[in-house]
Protein backbone atom coordinates (compact mmCIF):
# COMPACT_ATOMS: atom_id res chain seq x y z
CA UNK A 1 0.00 0.00 0.00
CA UNK A 2 1.34 3.51 -0.81
CA UNK A 3 2.72 5.09 2.51
CA UNK A 4 0.40 8.35 3.19
CA UNK A 5 1.89 9.53 6.20
CA UNK A 6 3.28 9.37 9.99
CA UNK A 7 1.33 8.68 12.86
CA UNK A 8 3.29 9.98 16.01
CA UNK A 9 2.05 8.70 19.23
CA UNK A 10 3.35 11.18 21.98
CA UNK A 11 3.24 8.71 25.36
CA UNK A 12 4.79 8.96 28.93
CA UNK A 13 8.22 7.49 29.52
CA UNK A 14 8.02 3.76 30.01
CA UNK A 15 8.62 1.65 33.32
CA UNK A 16 9.96 -2.22 33.37
CA UNK A 17 12.64 -1.87 31.03
CA UNK A 18 10.77 -0.32 27.92
CA UNK A 19 11.29 3.63 26.69
CA UNK A 20 7.46 3.62 26.22
CA UNK A 21 4.63 3.32 28.07
CA UNK A 22 1.83 1.18 26.82
CA UNK A 23 4.46 -1.15 25.11
CA UNK A 24 2.17 -3.81 24.23
CA UNK A 25 -0.26 -1.62 22.58
CA UNK A 26 2.31 0.76 20.95
CA UNK A 27 4.05 -2.88 19.63
CA UNK A 28 0.67 -3.51 17.42
CA UNK A 29 0.20 -0.04 16.39
CA UNK A 30 3.81 -0.26 15.05
CA UNK A 31 3.18 -3.82 13.01
CA UNK A 32 -0.43 -2.77 11.80
CA UNK A 33 0.53 0.09 10.14
CA UNK A 34 1.94 -0.80 7.00
CA UNK A 35 -1.13 -2.31 5.87
CA UNK A 36 -3.00 0.93 6.30
CA UNK A 37 -0.07 2.84 4.58
CA UNK A 38 1.07 4.50 8.02
CA UNK A 39 4.63 4.37 9.68
CA UNK A 40 4.79 5.20 13.44
CA UNK A 41 6.94 7.00 15.36
CA UNK A 42 6.57 6.89 19.65
CA UNK A 43 7.91 9.59 21.46
CA UNK A 44 7.61 11.24 24.77
CA UNK A 45 7.74 15.58 25.24
CA UNK A 46 11.50 15.46 25.66
CA UNK A 47 11.45 14.18 22.12
CA UNK A 48 10.02 17.02 20.27
CA UNK A 49 11.84 19.58 19.12
CA UNK A 50 11.53 23.44 19.97
CA UNK A 51 10.40 24.37 16.74
CA UNK A 52 8.05 21.44 16.46
CA UNK A 53 9.67 20.30 12.71
CA UNK A 54 11.30 17.12 14.43
CA UNK A 55 10.56 14.59 17.31
CA UNK A 56 12.81 12.03 18.79
CA UNK A 57 11.11 8.87 19.56
CA UNK A 58 11.38 4.90 18.90
CA UNK A 59 10.10 2.60 16.11
CA UNK A 60 9.70 -1.13 16.03
CA UNK A 61 12.37 -3.56 14.11
CA UNK A 62 11.03 -7.00 15.10
CA UNK A 63 11.32 -7.39 18.82
CA UNK A 64 13.22 -4.74 19.85
CA UNK A 65 12.77 -0.80 20.21
CA UNK A 66 15.33 1.45 18.23
CA UNK A 67 15.96 5.01 18.32
CA UNK A 68 14.78 7.21 15.76
CA UNK A 69 13.98 10.63 14.52
CA UNK A 70 12.07 11.23 12.40
CA UNK A 71 10.12 14.64 10.70
CA UNK A 72 6.91 16.34 12.73
CA UNK A 73 4.20 13.22 12.10
CA UNK A 74 1.30 13.90 10.36
CA UNK A 75 -1.02 13.24 12.90
CA UNK A 76 -0.48 12.91 16.75
CA UNK A 77 -2.23 10.09 18.90
CA UNK A 78 -1.78 11.82 22.31
CA UNK A 79 -1.27 8.40 24.65
CA UNK A 80 -0.29 10.53 27.56
CA UNK A 81 -1.54 9.81 31.60
CA UNK A 82 -0.07 12.71 33.07
CA UNK A 83 0.61 11.98 36.98
CA UNK A 84 1.62 15.40 37.34
CA UNK A 85 1.04 19.12 36.98
CA UNK A 86 5.11 18.78 35.48
CA UNK A 87 3.78 16.11 32.99
CA UNK A 88 1.19 18.05 31.82
CA UNK A 89 2.97 21.20 31.53
CA UNK A 90 5.35 19.24 29.16
CA UNK A 91 3.11 17.25 27.10
CA UNK A 92 0.73 20.88 26.67
CA UNK A 93 4.21 22.55 25.43
CA UNK A 94 4.97 19.20 22.90
CA UNK A 95 1.50 19.59 21.71
CA UNK A 96 1.53 23.48 20.99
CA UNK A 97 5.21 22.77 19.57
CA UNK A 98 3.28 19.89 17.28
CA UNK A 99 0.75 22.89 15.84
CA UNK A 100 1.31 21.61 12.54
CA UNK A 101 0.24 18.15 13.14
CA UNK A 102 -3.17 17.00 12.80
CA UNK A 103 -4.59 15.81 16.29
CA UNK A 104 -5.96 12.57 16.19
CA UNK A 105 -8.94 13.37 18.71
CA UNK A 106 -9.55 15.70 21.33
CA UNK A 107 -9.72 15.16 24.82
CA UNK A 108 -12.26 15.32 27.10
CA UNK A 109 -12.81 17.57 29.78
CA UNK A 110 -12.83 16.29 33.77
CA UNK A 111 -15.38 14.77 35.13
CA UNK A 112 -17.26 17.70 36.91
CA UNK A 113 -17.30 19.04 33.01
CA UNK A 114 -18.17 16.09 31.39
CA UNK A 115 -21.01 15.51 34.13
CA UNK A 116 -22.55 19.74 33.28
CA UNK A 117 -22.20 18.64 29.48
CA UNK A 118 -24.16 15.70 29.70
CA UNK A 119 -27.03 16.81 32.09
CA UNK A 120 -28.00 18.94 29.50
CA UNK A 121 -29.70 16.24 27.69
CA UNK A 122 -32.74 14.69 29.16
CA UNK A 123 -31.74 11.03 28.06
CA UNK A 124 -28.21 11.84 28.81
CA UNK A 125 -29.26 12.39 32.54
CA UNK A 126 -31.27 9.74 33.23
CA UNK A 127 -28.07 7.99 33.35
CA UNK A 128 -26.16 9.99 35.61
CA UNK A 129 -25.83 9.66 39.29
CA UNK A 130 -26.32 12.71 41.16
CA UNK A 131 -22.76 15.05 41.35
CA UNK A 132 -21.71 17.81 43.15
CA UNK A 133 -18.22 19.39 43.86
CA UNK A 134 -16.52 18.93 47.16
CA UNK A 135 -16.73 22.30 48.26
CA UNK A 136 -14.67 21.20 51.61
CA UNK A 137 -15.83 19.00 54.85
CA UNK A 138 -19.16 20.91 55.09
CA UNK A 139 -20.24 20.21 51.71
CA UNK A 140 -19.48 16.47 52.42
CA UNK A 141 -21.37 16.63 55.69
CA UNK A 142 -24.24 17.60 54.14
CA UNK A 143 -24.16 15.18 51.69
CA UNK A 144 -23.73 11.94 54.04
CA UNK A 145 -26.46 13.08 56.18
CA UNK A 146 -28.62 12.15 52.87
CA UNK A 147 -27.09 9.46 51.72
CA UNK A 148 -27.71 5.80 53.87
CA UNK A 149 -25.29 4.20 51.95
CA UNK A 150 -22.64 7.19 52.10
CA UNK A 151 -20.83 9.24 49.44
CA UNK A 152 -17.88 8.21 46.88
CA UNK A 153 -15.51 10.88 45.96
CA UNK A 154 -12.66 10.88 43.16
CA UNK A 155 -10.73 13.36 41.63
CA UNK A 156 -12.31 14.90 38.97
CA UNK A 157 -8.98 14.46 36.59
CA UNK A 158 -8.15 10.91 38.43
CA UNK A 159 -7.57 7.92 36.43
CA UNK A 160 -7.22 4.05 37.44
CA UNK A 161 -9.29 4.54 40.29
CA UNK A 162 -6.49 5.91 42.32
CA UNK A 163 -7.46 8.40 44.92
CA UNK A 164 -10.75 7.22 45.44
CA UNK A 165 -12.77 7.04 48.82
CA UNK A 166 -15.88 5.65 50.12
CA UNK A 167 -16.76 7.50 53.21
CA UNK A 168 -20.15 6.16 55.51
CA UNK A 169 -22.01 7.62 58.58
CA UNK A 170 -21.19 5.04 61.32
CA UNK A 171 -24.30 4.37 63.20
CA UNK A 172 -23.15 5.66 66.52
CA UNK A 173 -25.02 7.73 68.92
CA UNK A 174 -21.30 9.73 68.84
CA UNK A 175 -21.32 9.88 65.36
CA UNK A 176 -18.39 8.30 63.80
CA UNK A 177 -16.95 7.87 60.29
CA UNK A 178 -15.82 4.98 58.31
CA UNK A 179 -13.62 5.67 54.72
CA UNK A 180 -12.04 2.86 52.25
CA UNK A 181 -10.62 3.68 49.30
CA UNK A 182 -7.10 3.84 47.68
CA UNK A 183 -4.25 5.97 47.75
CA UNK A 184 -2.11 7.67 45.00
CA UNK A 185 -0.58 4.56 44.46
CA UNK A 186 -3.92 2.29 43.85
CA UNK A 187 -2.92 1.22 47.73
CA UNK A 188 -5.48 0.30 49.69
CA UNK A 189 -6.78 2.73 52.51
CA UNK A 190 -9.20 1.28 55.33
CA UNK A 191 -9.55 4.07 58.29
CA UNK A 192 -12.28 4.40 61.29
CA UNK A 193 -12.47 7.43 63.06
CA UNK A 194 -14.80 7.35 66.41
CA UNK A 195 -15.15 11.26 66.10
CA UNK A 196 -17.05 12.45 62.93
CA UNK A 197 -14.92 15.59 62.58
CA UNK A 198 -11.65 13.86 62.78
CA UNK A 199 -12.63 11.71 59.75
CA UNK A 200 -14.15 14.82 57.78
CA UNK A 201 -10.69 16.98 58.39
CA UNK A 202 -8.52 13.70 57.59
CA UNK A 203 -10.55 13.82 54.38
CA UNK A 204 -10.31 17.13 53.38
CA UNK A 205 -6.05 17.01 53.98
CA UNK A 206 -6.22 13.79 51.76
CA UNK A 207 -8.08 15.66 49.43
CA UNK A 208 -5.73 18.65 49.34
CA UNK A 209 -6.09 21.15 46.33
CA UNK A 210 -7.35 18.66 43.97
CA UNK A 211 -10.65 19.22 42.69
CA UNK A 212 -12.91 16.51 43.88
CA UNK A 213 -16.81 15.52 43.24
CA UNK A 214 -18.92 13.91 45.09
CA UNK A 215 -21.41 10.93 44.42
CA UNK A 216 -24.06 8.95 46.47
CA UNK A 217 -22.27 5.25 46.66
CA UNK A 218 -24.03 3.13 44.34
CA UNK A 219 -24.57 -0.83 45.11
CA UNK A 220 -23.10 -1.99 42.18
CA UNK A 221 -21.71 -5.62 42.82
CA UNK A 222 -22.27 -9.16 41.90
CA UNK A 223 -21.45 -11.66 44.04
CA UNK A 224 -19.70 -9.87 46.75
CA UNK A 225 -17.67 -8.14 43.89
CA UNK A 226 -17.45 -4.51 42.39
CA UNK A 227 -17.76 -4.54 38.65
CA UNK A 228 -18.70 -2.54 35.77
CA UNK A 229 -19.19 -2.39 31.93
CA UNK A 230 -17.10 -1.34 29.58
CA UNK A 231 -18.19 -0.37 26.27
CA UNK A 232 -15.37 0.95 24.12
CA UNK A 233 -16.38 3.55 21.11
CA UNK A 234 -14.65 4.01 18.31
CA UNK A 235 -14.43 5.67 14.99
CA UNK A 236 -13.87 2.91 12.23
CA UNK A 237 -12.00 3.77 8.90
CA UNK A 238 -15.18 5.46 7.58
CA UNK A 239 -14.89 8.18 10.72
CA UNK A 240 -18.22 6.60 11.42
CA UNK A 241 -18.75 5.75 15.54
CA UNK A 242 -18.82 1.93 15.96
CA UNK A 243 -18.86 -0.42 19.07
CA UNK A 244 -15.47 -2.01 19.21
CA UNK A 245 -16.25 -4.53 22.17
CA UNK A 246 -17.79 -4.81 25.63
CA UNK A 247 -16.58 -6.61 28.77
CA UNK A 248 -17.72 -7.01 32.50
CA UNK A 249 -14.87 -5.71 34.92
CA UNK A 250 -15.09 -7.62 38.40
CA UNK A 251 -12.84 -5.90 41.19
CA UNK A 252 -11.61 -7.96 44.14
CA UNK A 253 -14.27 -9.18 46.81
CA UNK A 254 -14.81 -6.01 48.74
CA UNK A 255 -12.79 -4.05 46.77
CA UNK A 256 -14.10 -0.60 46.07
CA UNK A 257 -13.71 -0.31 42.33
CA UNK A 258 -13.74 -2.93 39.14
CA UNK A 259 -10.74 -1.16 37.65
CA UNK A 260 -8.24 -3.54 36.01
CA UNK A 261 -5.21 -0.97 37.84
CA UNK A 262 -6.58 -1.71 41.08
CA UNK A 263 -6.73 -5.64 40.66
CA UNK A 264 -9.38 -6.37 38.77
CA UNK A 265 -10.26 -8.74 36.10
CA UNK A 266 -12.72 -9.21 33.12
CA UNK A 267 -15.33 -11.32 31.67
CA UNK A 268 -17.40 -11.77 28.79
CA UNK A 269 -20.45 -9.24 29.78
CA UNK A 270 -23.42 -11.37 28.12
CA UNK A 271 -22.58 -14.66 30.59
CA UNK A 272 -21.77 -12.68 34.08
CA UNK A 273 -25.34 -10.91 33.57
CA UNK A 274 -27.09 -13.41 33.05
CA UNK A 275 -26.05 -14.79 36.16
CA UNK A 276 -26.94 -11.69 38.16
CA UNK A 277 -30.25 -10.97 36.31
CA UNK A 278 -31.05 -13.86 34.99
CA UNK A 279 -33.89 -13.17 31.86
CA UNK A 280 -34.00 -9.35 32.30
CA UNK A 281 -29.69 -9.70 31.33
CA UNK A 282 -30.69 -9.31 27.29
CA UNK A 283 -33.00 -6.06 27.60
CA UNK A 284 -29.85 -4.57 30.57
CA UNK A 285 -27.51 -5.48 27.89
CA UNK A 286 -29.09 -4.00 24.99
CA UNK A 287 -29.91 -0.70 26.82
CA UNK A 288 -26.27 -0.90 27.35
CA UNK A 289 -25.38 -0.77 23.87
CA UNK A 290 -28.01 1.80 23.06
CA UNK A 291 -27.09 4.00 25.30
CA UNK A 292 -23.24 3.77 24.48
CA UNK A 293 -24.22 4.79 20.60
CA UNK A 294 -26.24 7.72 22.22
CA UNK A 295 -23.30 9.56 24.28
CA UNK A 296 -20.30 9.98 21.64
CA UNK A 297 -21.94 12.24 19.15
CA UNK A 298 -23.42 14.05 22.29
CA UNK A 299 -19.98 14.62 23.72
CA UNK A 300 -18.40 15.15 20.46
CA UNK A 301 -20.96 18.22 19.72
CA UNK A 302 -19.60 19.98 22.94
CA UNK A 303 -15.98 18.81 23.18
CA UNK A 304 -14.68 18.86 19.05
CA UNK A 305 -13.53 16.01 17.24
CA UNK A 306 -13.37 12.35 19.22
CA UNK A 307 -11.93 9.14 18.22
CA UNK A 308 -12.51 6.83 20.90
CA UNK A 309 -14.62 6.89 24.28
CA UNK A 310 -13.92 4.13 26.69
CA UNK A 311 -17.25 3.99 28.38
CA UNK A 312 -18.29 2.31 31.86
CA UNK A 313 -21.62 1.76 32.77
CA UNK A 314 -22.89 0.74 36.91
CA UNK A 315 -25.66 -1.55 37.47
CA UNK A 316 -27.93 -1.35 40.32
CA UNK A 317 -29.49 -4.69 41.27
CA UNK A 318 -32.76 -3.34 40.29
CA UNK A 319 -31.33 -3.41 36.48
CA UNK A 320 -31.29 0.38 36.26
CA UNK A 321 -28.12 1.64 34.33
CA UNK A 322 -25.77 4.75 35.64
CA UNK A 323 -22.86 6.01 33.66
CA UNK A 324 -20.15 5.95 35.70
CA UNK A 325 -17.45 7.45 33.66
CA UNK A 326 -16.59 8.33 30.04
CA UNK A 327 -12.40 8.55 29.29
CA UNK A 328 -11.47 9.66 25.79
CA UNK A 329 -7.82 7.66 26.49
CA UNK A 330 -9.41 4.14 27.00
CA UNK A 331 -7.54 0.86 27.82
CA UNK A 332 -8.17 -2.20 25.91
CA UNK A 333 -6.88 -5.05 28.03
CA UNK A 334 -9.77 -6.29 28.95
CA UNK A 335 -10.55 -7.82 25.52
CA UNK A 336 -7.17 -9.88 25.72
CA UNK A 337 -8.01 -11.16 29.30
CA UNK A 338 -11.36 -11.77 28.23
CA UNK A 339 -9.87 -13.73 25.53
CA UNK A 340 -11.82 -11.57 22.87
CA UNK A 341 -9.72 -11.73 19.74
CA UNK A 342 -12.38 -9.49 17.35
CA UNK A 343 -12.75 -7.09 20.17
CA UNK A 344 -8.91 -6.73 20.85
CA UNK A 345 -8.20 -6.51 17.06
CA UNK A 346 -10.10 -4.05 16.68
CA UNK A 347 -9.27 -1.97 19.54
CA UNK A 348 -5.66 -1.78 18.24
CA UNK A 349 -6.50 -1.37 14.37
CA UNK A 350 -8.85 1.32 14.40
CA UNK A 351 -6.87 4.19 15.53
CA UNK A 352 -4.75 3.45 12.38
CA UNK A 353 -7.88 2.97 10.00
CA UNK A 354 -9.05 6.37 11.72
CA UNK A 355 -5.76 7.75 11.18
CA UNK A 356 -5.84 7.07 7.86
CA UNK A 357 -9.66 8.39 7.13
CA UNK A 358 -8.40 11.54 8.88
CA UNK A 359 -5.49 11.74 5.84
CA UNK A 360 -7.85 10.73 2.95
CA UNK A 361 -10.64 13.28 4.36
CA UNK A 362 -7.90 16.15 4.12
CA UNK A 363 -6.54 15.40 0.69
CA UNK A 364 -2.82 14.76 1.72
CA UNK A 365 -0.85 13.47 -1.25
CA UNK A 366 0.62 10.24 -0.78
CA UNK A 367 4.30 10.06 0.01
CA UNK A 368 6.30 7.80 -0.63
CA UNK A 369 8.04 5.86 2.16
CA UNK A 370 10.56 7.40 3.98
CA UNK A 371 12.79 5.57 6.34
CA UNK A 372 13.56 6.72 9.99
CA UNK A 373 16.93 7.93 10.75
CA UNK A 374 18.49 6.02 13.84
Amino acid sequence: MTEMGCLGILTCRGVKGSPVAEPAFCSVLCRTAPSYGLRVIVFTPDGVSGDGRTVRGFVREGEEWREATAEAPDIVYNRMFCKNPEERRNGSRALHALGRSLVWSRGLPDKWRVYELLRRSRRASSLLPETRRYAGRRSLERMLAEQGDGVFLKPRAGTHGKRTLHAVLRGTSSGGLFVKGRDGDNREIVRGFNDRLSGLEWIDRFIGKQGFIMQPFLRLTGGGQPFDVRVLMQKDGAGRWTLSGMAARLGPSGALTSNLHGGGTAVHPASFLRKQYGGAADDILREVELSAAFLPPLLEAACGRLGELGLDFGIDPGGRIWLLEANSKPGRSAFTITGDKDAARRAAEYPLSYARYLLLTRRRSPRSAESLSG
